[in-house]
């Protein structure tokens, strides 16, 4: 007996000294699979959107040189705004929709800002589906330069997703959201295509290869129907064409061009792709520096870093199903537009709460950042925030 026993013994030993092994080899896919786990938790999640480096792949966008410097000329906040009828204490809403940081700019000065639940003014707070804008310029540039064509094809550009459900779909109907691409963007569902893309982005893996992956479901350019995958299209064919990631196209035309104040950083695949779609990491303040950009229709120190006829298109609906109603938002290239929104009204948008709005008729710039996960309550969080931001341009006049 004492013979078997000091086997099974050394066979339980051998086995507990392979899993140590292997958990050890693979700590930081295990790690960062756990991350993606708990991510959303919510007694983690406003740490988590303020340190997404320290668990995904990464690279970083470095500051250069001399930051552009704010004015400070700062006003009160309004006390409350009007949203269906009722009326809601701003400092209710702030709270309910876990507000991390809130920047507002009027005439280049900085009239409010705040950190909230903890965070600082240096965090680099994730983008969400704000980087799917950020792309968009970069992708007007090349425009601008007759690198790109919008009415070509995917394929064109990209032939080895022509025969994926991209291959026939013009570029401009993948800007505009309208790709007829099947994807199901259903974040509380667990099988759900942009919770696959997570677990690639955790554990390892190709985002080129699943979007190579992907099917047609409908005909291009007749529904807008929101494909998150259309963004990481639209950076392959940048860096196809211009034979350089993203990172080092944000740094070289944005990052060294409008006096950004902070590196910031870009989460990747395994294979060091960038996450087009929502993997951005950058401050409040160089948020609002790139929504004083477009505010600007594309300059910046006398400078015209994209064409204002590019922010044009890229903030006005190009076909009649894009269009804001008074229930509805409108979308352009990758940059929404609000209900009934006026001229030169429109936002950059990212789930859980991430906001750049830009107000061109009244030169305000608005940030929010935050960790909102009510965001798909009742309420319609969209609608609410940016009743708050149009009360909020209406007390600076």
């Amino acid at each position: 007996m004492s013979t078997l026993f000091k086997l099974i013994k050394a066979a339980l030993l051998s086995i507990f000294i392979i899993v140590i092994v292997l958990v050890a080899y693979n700590w930081q896919s295990v790690n960062r699979l756990y991350s993606v786990v708990t991510l959303f938790d919510e007694s983690l999640v406003v740490n988590n959107f303020s340190h997404m480096k320290d668990v995904f792949f990464n690279t970083k966008i470095v500051k250069q040189g001399k930051h552009d410097v704010f004015n400070v000329n700062l006003t009160p906040l309004p006390e409350s705004f009007s949203y269906r009828g009722n009326t809601t204490p701003t400092d209710e809403f702030l709270n309910r929709r876990a507000t991390t940081a809130l920047l507002v700019l009027k005439d280049d000065n900085i009239t409010f800002e705040q950190y909230y639940l903890g965070t600082q003014s240096d965090d680099k707070r994730i983008s969400w589906s704000m980087a799917k804008s950020f792309v968009s310029i970069l992708f007007g540039m090349q425009v601008d330069a007759g690198n790109i064509d919008i009415n070509k094809t995917v394929g064109f550009y990209l032939p080895e997703l022509a025969s994926s459900g991209y291959g026939n779909v013009k570029v401009e109907h993948v800007l505009q959201m309208s790709s007829g691409v099947k994807w199901n963007e259903d974040y509380l569902d667990f099988n759900s295509d942009i919770n696959k893309m997570g677990r690639v982005l955790a554990i390892g893996g190709s985002l080129d290869q699943m979007t190579s992956e992907l099917v047609n479901e409908s005909t291009p350019g007749k529904v807008f129907h929101y494909v998150s995958m259309d963004t990481h299209v639209i950076g392959m064919i940048l860096r196809r064409v211009t034979d350089k990631s993203l990172v080092e196209l944000i740094q070289q035309n944005l990052w060294n061009t409008i006096g950004m104040e902070s590196d910031a950083y870009w989460l990747t695949d395994s294979q060091g792709t960038a996450f087009a779609l929502g993997g951005l990491n950058v401050t409040t303040r160089d948020y609002a520096r790139f929504g004083r950009l477009l505010l600007n229709n594309g300059a910046f120190n006398g400078m015209q870093i994209v064409s204002a006829e590019w922010i044009k298109a890229a903030t006005t609906p190009q076909a009649e199903y894009l269009k804001p109603q008074a229930d509805k938002l409108g979308y352009g290239y990758q940059i929404w537009l609000p209900p009934q929104a006026e001229q030169g009204e429109f936002f950059c948008v990212g789930v859980y709460g991430q906001y750049i709005y830009v107000n061109q008729q009244h030169n305000v710039v608005i940030v929010k950042n935050s960790a909102d996960l009510g965001f798909l309550d009742a309420l319609n969080s969209k609608h609410e925030t940016i009743a708050f931001f149009r009360e909020i341009v209406a007390s600076l006049q």
